[in-house]
């Protein structure tokens, strides 16, 4: 209740009014120094987007938050609104009310709570045995999260497609682990709790990625992440950690072609792996495509053909072998586009080199046409070549050598240049094959 103040005024000199002059005047002033009581504020969650405030009316509520005061007027139904962004858990707002003489109410305190129905979901942990390198926890895209493995605490966020990654020392069976989602205004999922298991699963074999050839001085392919390569030669052993990519290399001497060796992979809690047998082979081994067409199978080089058969350029002089590269197997090829659709309709094929020149007659019955629905005709001639053309490529195909390629048609003449990829193919395939 408001308690009156009386303020005695004494005049200085004599008033006349109305002809009465009185000797002292009395006035009363009454003046609010009574402050407001503390506001009522109702409590915030996490998700909450307003306050109401209540307390004596026609006050203004200072609302204190994020460093920054909101003021709002407590109308006639005894209450304010105050409109905001949900806040982080554990966000402090303070209110007070200030009445129009001045008055200061006593500060009400809230902080803002975990809103039980709006918490994230719990993250699932994916098994981590004793021979894991990497731990990995799925839950909800961009959320925050906590995980502990053992003694160690370790936070992140979870990435685009919800999965967050850590590489791990290795742990001991039973070591505890546990991972706690938590949102950007900081509610908290239910606490998943596991432990380390054993690891009783084998490493898939590992697969290699270059055959090796009496050239090669590794052994190279993927295999389980941060697991072990062993390569066995003869009585002697070569090992090389898999990478976290999960690429190995394991550096070995070079071997006589026919050698073997055995390929394990082990992992970290001893596991080994189906053991992979591997055979040097040949050093141009992996220069050639090995596919098969139409039944047949087919070894041919990478820089004359497609891995689909097909060849790289629109004329072509260039060996084939019909299964594994040998003199009885290899054949050669004279293949020519026509992508006007009009074919040479070969008769004669010369190759000359300098003043050396190899003639050879074509039979019509010997050529192919393939017909492309763009109108393109492919022309080809496959066939067994004699002695003396295996000689006359062996003597002066040379890469520094110009070799010139014509055909003779029935319709029109074609010469062409050997490219410097079809010469290493006529003298690597001719070395392959034993020549």
């Amino acid at each position: 209740m408001k308690q009156p103040k009386h303020l005695a005024l004494f005049l200085a000199g004599t008033l006349v009014f109305g002809g009465f002059t009185p000797a002292y005047v009395s006035a009363a002033t009454t003046v609010d120094v009574t402050a407001p009581t503390a506001p009522v504020v109702s409590a915030p969650l996490h998700t909450s987007t307003e306050l109401v405030i209540s307390g004596e009316v026609g006050a203004k509520a200072e609302i204190m938050i994020n460093s920054k005061t909101y003021v709002r007027t407590i109308l006639e139904s005894g209450s304010a609104t105050f409109k905001m962004s949900p806040q982080s858990v554990g966000k402090v707002i303070d209110v007070r009310l200030v009445d129009a003489s001045g008055n200061a109410s006593e500060t009400t305190r809230v902080i803002v709570a975990e809103d039980a129905s709006a918490r994230p979901a719990a993250p699932v942990v994916k098994p981590v045995t004793n021979s894991s390198r990497v731990m990995t926890v799925l839950g909800e895209p961009g959320l925050s999260l906590i995980v502990t493995v053992g003694g160690s605490t370790y936070s992140g966020k979870f990435d685009a497609n919800g999965t967050y990654r850590r590489t791990l020392s290795l742990q001991k069976v039973g070591t505890p682990i546990s991972a706690q989602a938590k949102s950007n205004k900081g509610a908290l999922s239910d606490l998943v709790q596991t432990k380390v298991v054993t690891d009783r699963y084998a490493p898939k074999p590992a697969r290699v990625t270059q055959a090796i050839t009496t050239t090669s001085v590794g052994v190279s392919g993927t295999a389980e992440a941060y697991a072990t390569a062993f390569v066995t030669i003869g009585t002697k052993t070569y090992s090389a950690p898999v990478m976290s990519t999960g690429k190995f290399i394991v550096k070995i001497p070079k071997q006589k072609i026919g050698q073997k060796m055995s390929l394990v992979i082990r992992d970290g809690a001893g596991n080994k792996s189906t053991p992979s047998v591997l055979t040097v082979q040949h050093a141009f081994y992996n220069n050639f495509h090995r596919v098969t067409s139409d039944g047949t199978r087919l070894t041919l080089h990478k820089e004359v053909f497609w891995s689909d058969a097909s060849t790289r350029y629109s004329e072509t002089f260039a060996p084939v072998f019909l299964g594994h590269p040998s003199k009885s197997n290899m054949n050669f090829l004279l293949s020519y586009y026509a992508e006007d659709g009009e074919p040479i309709e070969f008769e004669k094929l010369r190759i000359r080199v300098g003043s050396a020149t190899y003639t050879q007659n074509i039979s019509f019955d010997d050529v192919g046409y393939t017909e492309y629905e763009d109108g393109t005709i492919e022309e080809s001639y496959f066939f067994k070549p004699n002695a003396k053309l295996v000689s006359f490529v062996k003597q002066h195909v040379r890469p520094e050598n110009r070799i010139v390629v014509t055909v003779e048609g029935y319709e029109y003449d074609l010469e062409f240049a050997l490219a410097g990829a079809e010469k290493r193919a006529f003298i690597q395939s001719l070395q392959y094959a034993g020549y």
